[in-house]
């Protein structure tokens, strides 16, 4: 198992940020370019998110945590293989840094394919999210 972990400040409060983030379902208004389609089945913990990206294909994304207290979501892919990966999870917690500001402390863990190709493309990623996720709550 590779982990891969990126921690980036969101000029954003935590609990705006979180708002957004945890409405697991709600991901391409925020992370999407467009081009991407999401389809949704079931509700809450155990619900999957099958996602339809170009250069990555279909996959499918079950939540297994979803924490208001500790602002903290975790998700698996249920299947599929994006990045050529045989199997992946990831986990991003929401830190409030008292000033008006948060981190989101992610951490993703994959096995198979290209190690150092997905590793990278996971960290650019875990940035881009962060960087979409405090631009679409500025825009709100």
């Amino acid at each position: 198992m590779t982990t891969v972990k990126v921690d980036t400040v969101l000029d954003v409060s935590a609990d705006a940020a979180w708002t957004v983030l945890a409405d697991f379902g709600g991901f391409l208004n925020w992370a999407g370019d467009g081009s991407s389609t999401a389809e949704i089945e079931g509700d809450g913990i155990g619900m999957i998110r099958h996602l339809e990206m170009p250069g990555i294909g279909k996959f499918g994304e079950k939540l297994t945590v979803l924490d208001h207290d500790s602002k903290t979501l975790a998700y698996q892919v249920a299947y599929g293989a994006p990045l050529g990966m045989e199997s992946y999870g990831a986990q991003v917690t929401l830190v409030d840094n008292g000033d008006g500001t948060c981190a989101a402390n992610w951490v993703g863990e994959f096995e198979g394919g290209d190690e150092a190709a997905i590793s990278e493309g996971l960290k650019g990623s875990y940035a881009g999210m962060s960087d979409s996720l405090a631009a679409y709550v500025k825009g709100q």
